[in-house]
């Protein structure tokens, strides 16, 4: 069926704000989005009914907290809830298709933050989330045990709402895959290789700050033409999205992760890429289109394909391992597998773990996953029977800890600009226009510097407590480190000494050189062929004897590789290109730290004129049967003199264009991943050329 415009709108209803608010009328079920001019709705057995309440500062159509009262297996709870404006940071970008395959682009338009998170009375640790965008549909978590999905169609205020406890949700046997690109696992927690160069006390004060700091992963959702099919209302649809995201920014919260929503693109005539029932075909091409056409007109961190073609076998989704902020590789696509937003988004979040560098947690109880025996309710669960995930493992929670310590996620620490900002409301903890603070409602407001009723800092304040670079109400000087340097290719962060905020995260430009000379810095990451074989195999792994690797590599089998191709068929290195494909070590651990040793392949390696006899061994990693990749070696890892992995070939360091950048530092700085010097202590920005006055630490660099 072809959707044309007049069938395929912007959601007016949705987009505009301000005038009167109105309740839609009884058994209407047309009108997808549920106005409440109240502050407090009370649900119970007898269906919905108000409470109004004081208005504050930025009212507009929907009310800024909720409380709903209803029933849980026979037991009255009530819900208390405040509105989450921070999961539409700004005026997304709503994009469709006219029928002569024009782009219609609808920036700047407000979406009601109709979305609701909050807790229940009197249950610690309880969580709840609830969306009036199209009725009421929501998820109450009272316990790992207990936890509960609440729905109720627009237009039926007077009915009781169907409530459904998530066990029965219980979805038919799925799994994720992950692509062939993924790269060098994330260190296990339990197990991490010594002698780091840091003092303990610099590493917790890192560990401290990575925790700390809010990262925000700016994100993209693409319906696909079959998604558009099963869902052609554009307000229904939107809608499905908008609770999509709102789940998805619930399930990070307690990583100290936020997931705000920038766009939205519905592929309204066609496919704008082939979309086939091989998840690894879909998301090689998904990933080219949003490197080519996505990412240049509207820029974020993340794009999620939604789709609701059915994937051949078990998958249900598939994302590149490590790729967050990679302009190649971060994305996933996924199977829109159930009638449940809940557990689409559940599979959602799976698959942006991965590219978080999370990996599957492991059996038994080393990652334990708290629900409802015998299924699992964690999002990184490789079950292939299982409850949608609500929460991450303590597993997950280490590994990204970990990860980010490494260097990955540097666009997750900046706020890109350009977004128009919606009207200001004071009590949603997000500072807006207008606002110099913003704590919260009076109740949970604990910043002595800022006014919870105005959003405005108090007498004597110069900024409030939220900011890195704000102590006691005052501002920090622009000497002090706000953020220090995450791994070799990271730079540190400094205040600038009037503003309360830690400017954007900064590496070392790609190609930097790191990790004594054995690798480079690639989008501010750094590994030696030697540390990703201790990431896998433990302390004392080391490469594989160079005839092995060779060997191994150029043979393209579950042995040695340089990957997969989109089909699924193993791909062998050019022997010029052997040490950029599956990871080859010797030494460390007899078990890896990550999946298990499915097979391993014994070999003698006979004379060959003045090389001696060799023996190898190769191992067939097994990394779950939803994974269809090996590790392959990280990029930037030295292959050679003035030689580095990119797209797993050996190429030269040159073509990273470290050297041409750095020229303009007059050789007494390093370049940024912004382009700009980092000078030497003593020589003086933007290019080094001379000598500073006085020594400042935010121009001083490391020399390597």
């Amino acid at each position: 069926m072809q959707m044309g415009l007049g069938s395929f709108p912007p959601p007016r209803s949705v987009m505009e704000t301000g005038g009167a608010a109105s309740t839609p009328p009884a058994g209407s079920s047309n009108n997808h989005h549920l106005y409440l001019p109240v502050n407090h709705l009370i649900c119970s057995r007898g269906g919905l009914r108000s409470q109004k309440g004081d208005s504050r500062k930025g009212y507009t159509n929907l009310p800024e907290a909720l409380r709903i009262r209803l029933e849980l297996d026979g037991e009255s709870q009530t819900l208390e809830l405040l509105q989450n404006r921070e999961l539409v940071p700004g005026r997304p970008h709503l994009m469709w298709y006219e029928p002569d395959g024009t782009r219609v682009v609808s920036e700047g338009h407000t979406l009601e933050s109709c979305c609701y998170q909050g807790a229940v009375r009197g249950h610690v640790g309880s969580w709840a989330s609830v969306c009036t965008c199209s009725g009421l549909r929501g998820l109450v978590v009272l316990s790992p045990e207990r936890s509960y999905t609440l729905e109720l169609g627009p237009g039926d205020l007077r009915a009781a709402p169907i409530i459904s406890r998530t066990r029965d949700l219980l979805l038919p046997g799925r799994t994720c895959g992950l692509s062939w690109h993924a790269s060098v696992a994330t260190r296990a927690p339990q197990e991490r290789p010594r002698g780091r160069r840091h003092s303990h006390t610099r590493s917790r004060r890192r560990r401290r700050d990575v925790v700390a700091e809010t990262k925000v992963i700016e994100l993209v959702l693409v319906a696909d033409h079959s998604e558009v099919q099963r869902y052609p209302d554009f307000q229904y649809l939107l809608t499905r999205m908008l609770k999509v995201a709102f789940l998805l920014d619930t399930f990070f919260r307690p990583l100290n992760v936020r997931v705000a929503l920038v766009g939205l693109e519905a592929w309204s005539q066609r496919d704008l890429v082939e979309i086939s029932r091989d998840p690894g075909l879909t998301l090689h091409n998904f990933l080219r289109w949003r490197r080519e056409d996505l990412l240049p007109r509207l820029p974020h961190d993340s794009a999620q394909l939604v789709t609701a073609t059915s994937f051949s076998g078990p998958a249900v989704g598939m994302a590149v391992q490590n790729s967050i902020c990679s302009p190649d590789f971060s994305g996933g696509v996924n199977m829109d597998h159930s009638t449940s937003v809940l557990g689409v988004a559940s599979s959602i979040a799976h698959e942006l773990g991965h590219s978080l560098g999370l990996d599957h947690d492991l059996p038994g109880n080393s990652c334990p996953c708290p629900g409802p025996a015998p299924a699992k309710s964690c999002i990184m669960e490789a079950s292939t029977d299982f409850l949608p995930g609500l929460n991450f493992s303590n597993c997950s929670r280490r590994a990204l800890e970990e990860a980010l310590l490494e260097g990955m996620g540097s666009c997750l620490f900046e706020r890109r600009p350009g977004l128009p900002s919606m009207a200001a409301v004071c009590g949603n903890m997000l500072v807006e226009p207008g606002e110099q603070c913003d704590c919260g409602f009076p109740d949970e407001c604990t910043d002595p510097c800022c006014d919870d009723f105005t959003c405005q800092l108090r007498p004597g304040a110069q900024c409030a407590s939220g900011g890195l670079c704000c102590q006691d109400c005052q501002l920090r000087p622009a000497s002090w480190q706000c953020r220090p340097a995450r791994g070799d290719c990271d730079l540190a962060e400094f205040c600038s000494g009037d503003s309360p905020q830690c400017p954007p995260d900064v590496s070392l430009g790609d190609g930097e050189p790191c990790a004594g000379g054995q690798a480079v810095c690639v989008q501010g990451r750094c590994a030696s062929y030697a540390q990703q074989c201790q990431a896998l195999w433990g302390p004392g792994a080391q490469p594989a004897a160079p005839r092995c690797l060779l060997t191994a590599n150029t043979r393209g089998d579950a042995f040695g590789s340089c990957g997969r191709s989109p089909d699924g068929s193993y791909v062998s290195c050019a022997p010029k290109d052997a040490m950029c494909g599956q990871l080859q070590c010797q030494g460390g651990r007899a078990r890896p730290l990550r999946g298990s040793a499915r097979d391993l392949h014994w070999e003698i390696l006979e004379a060959n004129g003045t090389q001696p006899e060799l023996n190898c061994s190769w191992v067939h990693l097994d990394l779950g049967n939803d994974v269809a990749q090996p590790l392959l070696t990280l990029p930037g890892t030295a292959c050679g003199p003035d030689l580095v992995c990119i797209d797993r070939q050996c190429q030269p360091v040159g073509l990273l264009r470290a050297q041409e950048c750095r020229s303009k530092c007059h050789g007494h700085g390093v370049c940024d991943s912004k382009g700009h010097c980092r000078c030497e202590e003593g020589w003086a920005p933007p290019d080094c050329a001379n000598r500073s006055r006085a020594t400042s630490t935010l121009t001083s660099v490391s020399t390597f």
